[in-house]
Protein backbone atom coordinates (compact mmCIF):
# COMPACT_ATOMS: atom_id res chain seq x y z
CA UNK A 1 0.00 0.00 0.00
CA UNK A 2 2.85 2.34 0.82
CA UNK A 3 4.67 1.61 -2.59
CA UNK A 4 1.54 2.38 -4.29
CA UNK A 5 1.05 5.46 -2.29
CA UNK A 6 4.52 6.61 -2.92
CA UNK A 7 4.13 5.71 -6.88
CA UNK A 8 0.98 8.01 -6.59
CA UNK A 9 2.82 10.54 -5.22
CA UNK A 10 5.58 10.47 -7.56
CA UNK A 11 3.02 11.03 -10.53
CA UNK A 12 1.29 13.95 -9.20
CA UNK A 13 4.62 15.65 -8.39
CA UNK A 14 5.40 14.88 -11.40
CA UNK A 15 2.27 16.31 -13.51
CA UNK A 16 2.41 19.45 -11.10
CA UNK A 17 6.08 19.78 -11.85
CA UNK A 18 5.15 19.73 -15.62
CA UNK A 19 2.46 21.82 -15.19
CA UNK A 20 4.90 24.43 -13.48
CA UNK A 21 7.10 24.87 -16.31
CA UNK A 22 4.71 24.73 -18.92
CA UNK A 23 3.03 27.80 -17.10
CA UNK A 24 6.83 29.29 -16.53
CA UNK A 25 7.58 28.76 -20.20
CA UNK A 26 4.85 30.67 -21.97
CA UNK A 27 7.18 31.83 -25.08
CA UNK A 28 8.93 28.13 -25.78
CA UNK A 29 6.61 28.89 -29.28
CA UNK A 30 6.89 26.20 -31.29
CA UNK A 31 3.86 23.74 -31.82
CA UNK A 32 0.38 25.19 -30.59
CA UNK A 33 0.40 27.06 -27.21
CA UNK A 34 -2.07 29.14 -25.43
CA UNK A 35 0.43 31.31 -24.63
CA UNK A 36 0.44 31.90 -28.19
CA UNK A 37 -1.82 35.10 -29.41
CA UNK A 38 -2.40 32.82 -32.52
CA UNK A 39 -3.21 29.37 -30.94
CA UNK A 40 -0.64 27.79 -33.47
CA UNK A 41 1.16 30.52 -35.39
CA UNK A 42 1.10 32.34 -38.40
CA UNK A 43 3.71 30.11 -40.17
CA UNK A 44 2.62 30.94 -43.56
CA UNK A 45 0.54 34.45 -45.40
CA UNK A 46 -2.85 32.50 -45.28
CA UNK A 47 -2.29 31.50 -41.79
CA UNK A 48 -1.53 35.05 -41.39
CA UNK A 49 -4.30 36.09 -42.91
CA UNK A 50 -6.64 33.96 -41.73
CA UNK A 51 -5.60 35.29 -37.91
CA UNK A 52 -6.06 39.05 -38.81
CA UNK A 53 -9.46 38.08 -39.63
CA UNK A 54 -10.72 37.60 -36.07
CA UNK A 55 -11.44 40.80 -34.63
CA UNK A 56 -9.41 40.69 -31.50
CA UNK A 57 -6.28 39.74 -33.55
CA UNK A 58 -7.04 42.71 -35.87
CA UNK A 59 -7.43 45.28 -33.38
CA UNK A 60 -4.19 44.16 -31.35
CA UNK A 61 -2.34 44.11 -34.33
CA UNK A 62 -3.48 47.56 -35.23
CA UNK A 63 -2.31 48.49 -31.82
CA UNK A 64 1.16 47.14 -33.25
CA UNK A 65 1.52 48.98 -36.55
CA UNK A 66 -0.08 46.16 -38.31
CA UNK A 67 -1.84 47.07 -41.57
CA UNK A 68 -3.92 45.52 -43.61
CA UNK A 69 -2.06 46.23 -46.25
CA UNK A 70 1.22 44.22 -44.80
CA UNK A 71 -0.95 41.54 -43.83
CA UNK A 72 -1.36 40.99 -47.76
CA UNK A 73 2.24 41.04 -47.69
CA UNK A 74 2.92 45.02 -49.34
CA UNK A 75 4.91 47.83 -47.42
CA UNK A 76 7.94 46.15 -48.35
CA UNK A 77 7.66 42.68 -46.28
CA UNK A 78 11.21 40.97 -45.53
CA UNK A 79 11.68 37.51 -43.74
CA UNK A 80 13.95 37.71 -40.46
CA UNK A 81 14.67 36.86 -36.77
CA UNK A 82 14.15 37.99 -33.46
CA UNK A 83 16.06 37.05 -30.36
CA UNK A 84 16.40 36.71 -26.92
CA UNK A 85 18.78 39.80 -26.73
CA UNK A 86 16.47 42.21 -28.14
CA UNK A 87 17.94 42.04 -31.62
CA UNK A 88 15.52 41.96 -34.67
CA UNK A 89 18.19 40.74 -38.07
CA UNK A 90 16.90 40.71 -41.15
CA UNK A 91 19.16 40.20 -44.47
CA UNK A 92 21.94 40.11 -41.93
CA UNK A 93 21.84 43.50 -40.57
CA UNK A 94 20.20 44.54 -37.56
CA UNK A 95 17.14 46.52 -37.93
CA UNK A 96 15.72 47.00 -34.41
CA UNK A 97 17.12 46.38 -30.86
CA UNK A 98 15.35 46.06 -27.57
CA UNK A 99 12.52 43.91 -28.75
CA UNK A 100 9.19 43.45 -26.84
CA UNK A 101 6.29 41.47 -27.39
CA UNK A 102 3.31 39.94 -26.11
CA UNK A 103 1.60 36.74 -25.22
CA UNK A 104 -2.10 35.78 -24.39
CA UNK A 105 -1.38 34.74 -20.94
CA UNK A 106 1.42 35.71 -18.28
CA UNK A 107 3.75 33.21 -16.95
CA UNK A 108 4.21 31.98 -13.42
CA UNK A 109 8.06 32.35 -14.22
CA UNK A 110 7.87 35.58 -15.44
CA UNK A 111 8.23 39.34 -13.66
CA UNK A 112 5.03 41.43 -13.96
CA UNK A 113 4.55 42.58 -17.43
CA UNK A 114 5.50 45.77 -18.55
CA UNK A 115 2.08 47.10 -19.71
CA UNK A 116 -1.13 44.91 -21.24
CA UNK A 117 -3.30 45.08 -24.05
CA UNK A 118 -6.66 44.86 -24.69
CA UNK A 119 -8.57 43.94 -28.12
CA UNK A 120 -12.05 42.84 -28.35
CA UNK A 121 -12.32 41.44 -25.26
CA UNK A 122 -9.14 39.70 -24.41
CA UNK A 123 -5.94 40.56 -22.80
CA UNK A 124 -2.54 40.24 -23.89
CA UNK A 125 0.79 41.18 -22.14
CA UNK A 126 3.87 43.08 -23.07
CA UNK A 127 7.43 41.17 -21.97
CA UNK A 128 10.61 41.95 -23.23
CA UNK A 129 11.84 39.03 -26.08
CA UNK A 130 14.49 37.71 -23.09
CA UNK A 131 11.42 37.55 -20.60
CA UNK A 132 9.58 36.05 -23.06
CA UNK A 133 11.88 33.04 -24.31
CA UNK A 134 12.44 31.75 -21.12
CA UNK A 135 12.89 28.32 -22.04
CA UNK A 136 13.36 26.69 -25.10
CA UNK A 137 14.91 28.74 -28.28
CA UNK A 138 16.41 31.56 -28.27
CA UNK A 139 15.49 32.84 -31.73
CA UNK A 140 12.58 33.06 -33.64
CA UNK A 141 11.40 33.43 -37.30
CA UNK A 142 9.22 36.68 -37.84
CA UNK A 143 8.00 38.76 -41.07
CA UNK A 144 9.90 42.31 -41.06
CA UNK A 145 8.14 45.26 -42.27
CA UNK A 146 9.44 48.32 -43.68
CA UNK A 147 9.15 51.69 -44.88
CA UNK A 148 10.17 52.96 -47.95
CA UNK A 149 13.19 54.25 -46.83
CA UNK A 150 14.48 50.59 -45.47
CA UNK A 151 13.63 51.73 -41.53
CA UNK A 152 12.12 48.85 -39.58
CA UNK A 153 8.09 49.17 -38.66
CA UNK A 154 6.48 46.03 -36.75
CA UNK A 155 6.82 42.65 -37.00
CA UNK A 156 5.16 39.26 -36.18
CA UNK A 157 6.75 35.49 -34.97
CA UNK A 158 5.96 33.60 -37.00
CA UNK A 159 5.76 30.33 -34.38
CA UNK A 160 3.25 32.02 -32.43
CA UNK A 161 1.68 34.78 -34.12
CA UNK A 162 3.14 37.57 -31.46
CA UNK A 163 3.28 41.27 -32.75
CA UNK A 164 7.15 42.12 -32.03
CA UNK A 165 8.73 45.70 -32.19
CA UNK A 166 11.52 47.33 -30.83
CA UNK A 167 13.46 51.04 -31.81
CA UNK A 168 14.69 51.10 -35.33
CA UNK A 169 18.10 51.29 -35.93
CA UNK A 170 19.01 53.80 -38.53
CA UNK A 171 18.98 52.07 -42.13
CA UNK A 172 22.09 52.29 -44.58
CA UNK A 173 21.42 55.14 -47.02
CA UNK A 174 19.75 54.10 -50.12
CA UNK A 175 21.27 54.07 -53.80
CA UNK A 176 19.68 57.27 -54.97
CA UNK A 177 19.20 58.99 -58.29
CA UNK A 178 18.04 62.23 -58.55
CA UNK A 179 17.10 64.79 -61.53
CA UNK A 180 18.43 68.07 -59.67
CA UNK A 181 17.67 70.81 -62.76
CA UNK A 182 17.60 71.35 -66.32
CA UNK A 183 18.52 74.66 -67.79
CA UNK A 184 18.65 76.01 -71.05
CA UNK A 185 20.37 77.99 -73.21
CA UNK A 186 19.41 80.13 -76.75
CA UNK A 187 21.94 79.24 -79.43
CA UNK A 188 19.82 81.31 -82.01
CA UNK A 189 16.48 81.97 -82.36
CA UNK A 190 15.27 78.48 -82.98
CA UNK A 191 18.32 76.46 -81.88
CA UNK A 192 18.80 75.73 -77.89
CA UNK A 193 20.88 74.01 -75.44
CA UNK A 194 19.96 71.92 -72.62
CA UNK A 195 21.64 70.76 -69.80
CA UNK A 196 20.56 68.27 -66.77
CA UNK A 197 22.18 68.57 -63.65
CA UNK A 198 21.55 64.93 -61.58
CA UNK A 199 22.85 63.24 -58.56
CA UNK A 200 24.16 60.07 -58.05
CA UNK A 201 24.92 58.58 -54.52
CA UNK A 202 25.33 55.46 -52.20
CA UNK A 203 25.86 53.36 -55.43
CA UNK A 204 23.10 54.48 -57.80
CA UNK A 205 24.28 55.41 -60.96
CA UNK A 206 23.26 57.09 -64.63
CA UNK A 207 22.74 55.19 -68.00
CA UNK A 208 21.20 58.37 -69.87
CA UNK A 209 19.08 61.14 -70.42
CA UNK A 210 15.67 61.38 -72.29
CA UNK A 211 14.52 64.62 -73.67
CA UNK A 212 11.83 65.09 -74.45
CA UNK A 213 11.66 68.73 -76.60
CA UNK A 214 7.63 69.32 -76.82
CA UNK A 215 7.27 69.59 -80.56
CA UNK A 216 7.29 65.44 -80.86
CA UNK A 217 10.45 64.82 -80.78
CA UNK A 218 12.49 63.22 -78.39
CA UNK A 219 15.77 62.13 -77.96
CA UNK A 220 18.10 59.73 -75.63
CA UNK A 221 21.83 60.31 -75.12
CA UNK A 222 24.87 59.19 -72.73
CA UNK A 223 25.53 63.07 -72.34
CA UNK A 224 23.99 65.55 -70.34
CA UNK A 225 23.68 68.18 -73.12
CA UNK A 226 22.11 68.44 -76.06
CA UNK A 227 21.34 70.87 -78.28
CA UNK A 228 17.42 71.09 -80.68
CA UNK A 229 16.34 72.64 -83.34
CA UNK A 230 12.55 73.43 -83.64
CA UNK A 231 10.97 74.21 -86.83
CA UNK A 232 8.40 76.41 -86.06
CA UNK A 233 7.60 79.35 -83.59
CA UNK A 234 5.55 78.79 -80.25
CA UNK A 235 5.68 77.78 -76.30
CA UNK A 236 6.92 74.53 -75.98
CA UNK A 237 7.54 72.13 -72.71
CA UNK A 238 10.56 70.42 -72.65
CA UNK A 239 11.09 67.72 -70.18
CA UNK A 240 13.89 65.20 -69.09
CA UNK A 241 14.09 61.83 -67.85
CA UNK A 242 17.37 60.55 -65.81
CA UNK A 243 17.87 56.82 -66.57
CA UNK A 244 19.57 55.22 -64.54
CA UNK A 245 20.33 51.78 -61.69
CA UNK A 246 19.82 51.96 -57.67
CA UNK A 247 18.48 48.61 -56.44
CA UNK A 248 17.61 48.11 -60.38
CA UNK A 249 16.51 50.07 -63.08
CA UNK A 250 15.12 53.59 -62.18
CA UNK A 251 13.58 56.88 -64.40
CA UNK A 252 13.74 60.15 -62.37
CA UNK A 253 11.68 63.33 -63.53
CA UNK A 254 10.95 66.39 -61.46
CA UNK A 255 9.43 69.79 -61.52
CA UNK A 256 12.66 70.88 -61.60
CA UNK A 257 13.77 69.07 -64.98
CA UNK A 258 11.02 70.93 -66.88
CA UNK A 259 11.69 74.10 -68.65
CA UNK A 260 8.89 76.02 -71.29
CA UNK A 261 10.80 77.54 -73.95
CA UNK A 262 9.81 80.13 -76.10
CA UNK A 263 10.59 80.04 -80.18
CA UNK A 264 10.07 83.64 -82.17
CA UNK A 265 8.46 84.02 -85.17
CA UNK A 266 11.63 84.24 -87.94
CA UNK A 267 12.36 87.93 -89.20
CA UNK A 268 11.48 89.19 -92.50
CA UNK A 269 14.16 91.33 -94.21
CA UNK A 270 13.61 93.84 -97.56
CA UNK A 271 15.61 92.92 -99.54
CA UNK A 272 16.66 94.20 -103.49
CA UNK A 273 15.59 91.28 -106.31
CA UNK A 274 18.97 91.26 -108.56
CA UNK A 275 16.87 89.59 -111.36
CA UNK A 276 13.96 92.23 -111.48
CA UNK A 277 15.95 95.15 -109.95
CA UNK A 278 12.45 95.31 -107.85
CA UNK A 279 12.97 97.00 -104.01
CA UNK A 280 11.65 96.61 -101.23
CA UNK A 281 10.79 92.70 -101.88
CA UNK A 282 10.13 91.14 -98.24
CA UNK A 283 11.38 87.27 -97.59
CA UNK A 284 12.26 85.18 -94.18
CA UNK A 285 15.75 85.84 -93.04
CA UNK A 286 15.90 82.00 -94.21
CA UNK A 287 15.57 82.80 -97.69
CA UNK A 288 18.03 85.17 -98.34
CA UNK A 289 20.28 84.05 -101.15
CA UNK A 290 23.12 86.10 -101.88
CA UNK A 291 22.96 85.33 -105.87
CA UNK A 292 19.41 86.35 -105.85
CA UNK A 293 19.33 89.04 -103.11
CA UNK A 294 21.07 91.76 -101.90
CA UNK A 295 20.57 94.11 -99.23
CA UNK A 296 22.13 97.13 -100.51
CA UNK A 297 19.15 98.96 -102.06
CA UNK A 298 21.41 101.06 -104.69
CA UNK A 299 21.95 97.72 -106.16
CA UNK A 300 18.09 98.09 -107.68
CA UNK A 301 18.61 101.56 -108.57
CA UNK A 302 18.60 102.15 -112.73
CA UNK A 303 21.80 101.48 -114.42
CA UNK A 304 23.06 105.19 -114.23
CA UNK A 305 23.32 106.95 -117.65
CA UNK A 306 26.19 108.36 -118.92
CA UNK A 307 27.06 111.82 -120.47
CA UNK A 308 29.77 112.78 -122.85
CA UNK A 309 32.03 115.68 -121.41
CA UNK A 310 35.34 117.62 -120.99
CA UNK A 311 37.95 116.75 -119.01
CA UNK A 312 39.15 120.29 -118.37
CA UNK A 313 42.90 119.65 -117.34
CA UNK A 314 43.76 116.71 -120.29
CA UNK A 315 41.28 118.67 -123.00
CA UNK A 316 39.96 114.72 -123.10
CA UNK A 317 36.47 114.20 -124.15
CA UNK A 318 35.20 111.00 -122.85
CA UNK A 319 31.89 109.59 -121.12
CA UNK A 320 31.60 109.19 -117.26
CA UNK A 321 28.70 108.41 -115.30
CA UNK A 322 25.97 111.37 -114.93
CA UNK A 323 26.84 111.27 -110.76
CA UNK A 324 30.39 111.30 -111.68
CA UNK A 325 30.31 114.92 -113.29
CA UNK A 326 32.43 117.49 -111.72
CA UNK A 327 32.14 121.21 -113.06
CA UNK A 328 35.57 122.26 -111.52
CA UNK A 329 36.75 118.82 -113.37
CA UNK A 330 34.88 118.71 -116.21
CA UNK A 331 32.57 120.69 -118.85
CA UNK A 332 29.49 119.74 -121.24
CA UNK A 333 31.12 122.68 -123.55
CA UNK A 334 32.91 120.41 -126.04
CA UNK A 335 34.60 123.55 -127.55
CA UNK A 336 37.03 123.61 -124.39
CA UNK A 337 38.15 119.95 -125.74
CA UNK A 338 39.05 121.09 -129.24
CA UNK A 339 42.59 121.34 -130.44
CA UNK A 340 43.44 125.37 -131.04
CA UNK A 341 44.53 126.10 -134.72
CA UNK A 342 47.82 126.94 -136.15
CA UNK A 343 48.87 130.04 -136.44
CA UNK A 344 50.14 130.75 -140.31
CA UNK A 345 53.45 131.49 -141.01
CA UNK A 346 53.55 134.95 -142.52
CA UNK A 347 55.17 135.89 -145.99
CA UNK A 348 58.79 137.57 -145.53
CA UNK A 349 58.67 141.98 -145.45
CA UNK A 350 60.88 143.90 -147.63
CA UNK A 351 63.14 146.40 -146.04
CA UNK A 352 61.67 149.14 -145.64
CA UNK A 353 63.58 152.56 -144.89
CA UNK A 354 60.44 154.98 -144.36
CA UNK A 355 57.67 157.01 -145.88
CA UNK A 356 59.73 158.72 -148.75
CA UNK A 357 60.97 155.21 -149.78
CA UNK A 358 57.21 153.88 -149.81
CA UNK A 359 56.27 156.90 -151.85
CA UNK A 360 58.70 156.61 -154.06
CA UNK A 361 57.92 152.97 -154.41
CA UNK A 362 54.58 154.03 -155.37
CA UNK A 363 55.92 156.10 -157.55
CA UNK A 364 58.01 153.80 -159.94
CA UNK A 365 55.17 151.44 -159.97
CA UNK A 366 52.94 153.95 -161.27
CA UNK A 367 55.59 154.50 -164.05
CA UNK A 368 56.21 151.20 -164.99
CA UNK A 369 52.59 150.70 -165.47
CA UNK A 370 52.15 153.87 -167.71
CA UNK A 371 54.86 153.14 -169.87
CA UNK A 372 53.37 149.30 -170.66
CA UNK A 373 50.36 150.83 -171.11
CA UNK A 374 51.62 153.46 -174.21
CA UNK A 375 53.97 150.48 -175.36
CA UNK A 376 50.49 148.29 -175.56
CA UNK A 377 48.58 151.28 -177.82
CA UNK A 378 51.64 152.10 -180.02
CA UNK A 379 51.28 148.81 -181.36
CA UNK A 380 47.83 148.76 -181.95
CA UNK A 381 48.45 151.72 -183.63
CA UNK A 382 50.54 150.15 -186.40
Amino acid sequence: MNKFKKIGIAISLGIALFGGIWLASPSQAAGCNKFNVVYCGTNSMSELQSAYSRSEIKSLYSQWYITETMIQGGSNMREGVVDASGNITVDGRVVATNAVTVQSKAGTRQPTPQRTYSAAGYTYYQYTTGQSFVDGPKSYRIYAWFDDNGKFITGVIKDCGNPVWGPPTTPPAKPALTCDVLQVAEVSRNTFKFSTKATAKDGATITSYTYDFGDGNTQTTTSSEIQHTYAKAGNYKVTVTVNGKEAGEVKRQSPNCEKTITVKDEPKIQVCDLATKKYPVTIKESEFNEKKHSKNPNDCKEAPSKIKVCVIKTKEIREIKKEEFNELNHTTDMSKCQETPATPTPSPELPTTGAGDVIMSALGLGGLTAATIAYVVSRRQM
